[in-house]
């Protein structure tokens, strides 16, 4: 089942905010759903948009308890008009994968290759959604945002995706393995059980923080430029790596060594990257 909800569909406060002129508009519209999986498989929710937070929390349950809100601001009722109609907020459920897409104009959204035809001027609206969301542990998550953006995730027990682009990564009480990913922001994660298969914590601004339960087992890649490495595990060191296909350059052969810190703790296990550029990298034990 799908449904395009509109922001003219919704009920709003207004009010006027200053700055650019008299006309100037911010509204506020929420957007409440229960959605429903269906299907034998494995079960995923998608959210994508390009301004908001996204924050998920896993209960007992087995739908999917959706509250939003969208934030216009526009320079003009002209300008609010367009931003209606431009913005929408795609949504589908009824099957194994539930999605929640904020489509933006020309139906532009985040993770999704679609480009602004080159020398279009931008509106003169911003549209922002920020969702709070309800899962069922064992759903896999596959959320996206760009604009200040917090992702905050939950006690979900399956795989992740998450991706940012100027906010941070928050998770808490995981049970599952996949990948975090950002540039402008912090990632931090608690993992009440210690990830299955290989796992990528990324960031380009700020520091990577994961508490790994005691039984804790992985080979670690560990990267950072202007911070350091730490850990509480017993680790050992692990022989570096040079790439698998060497560079040619004339008749020289070139071989890149692995910028990555190899570890592992215990006996080893999945293959756990936390890679930064400016800020520390640290994996800690979680107390009993």
């Amino acid at each position: 089942m799908r449904a395009l909800v509109s922001a003219g569909a919704l009920v709003f406060a207004a009010q006027a905010i200053g700055g650019h002129g008299a006309d100037a508009i911010r509204k506020e519209e929420p957007v409440q759903r229960t959605l429903h999986f269906a299907g034998s498989g494995p079960h995923t929710l998608e959210v994508r948009t390009i301004s908001g937070d996204i924050r998920v929390e896993a209960y007992d349950g087995t739908d999917v308890i959706m509250t939003a809100t969208r934030s216009t601001s526009a320079e003009s009722s002209a300008d609010f008009e367009a931003a209606q109609h431009d913005v929408t907020l795609d949504v589908a459920d009824g099957a194994d994968t539930i999605k929640v897409v904020a489509r933006y104009i020309d139906g532009e959204t985040c993770g999704e290759d679609i480009h602004r035809e080159r020398g279009r001027d931008w509106p003169d609206y911003q549209v922002r959604y920020d969702f709070t969301l309800r899962v069922p542990r064992d759903t896999r998550l596959v959320l996206c945002t760009i604009n200040d953006g917090h992702l905050d995730v939950k006690g979900t027990r399956a795989d992740f995706v998450l991706h940012s682009v100027n906010g941070p990564i928050d998770m808490a009480d995981m049970g599952g393995s996949g990948e975090a990913t950002t540039v402008n922001g912090a990632v931090k994660g608690s993992f009440s059980a210690p990830p299955r298969a290989d796992s990528v914590f990324r960031t380009v601004n700020g520091s990577i923080v994961l508490t790994m339960p005691p039984s804790f087992a992985a080979d670690l890649k560990l990267k950072t430029f202007n911070g350091g490495l730490y850990t509480d595990f017993d680790a050992q060191p692990t022989p570096a790596k040079v790439a698998v296909i060497p560079e040619r350059k004339g008749k020289q052969t070139i071989y890149q060594v692995n910028p990555f810190a190899m570890v592992r703790i215990g006996k080893g296990g999945p293959e756990v990257t936390m890679d930064t550029l400016n800020g520390d990298v640290r994996i800690l034990r979680a107390a009993h």
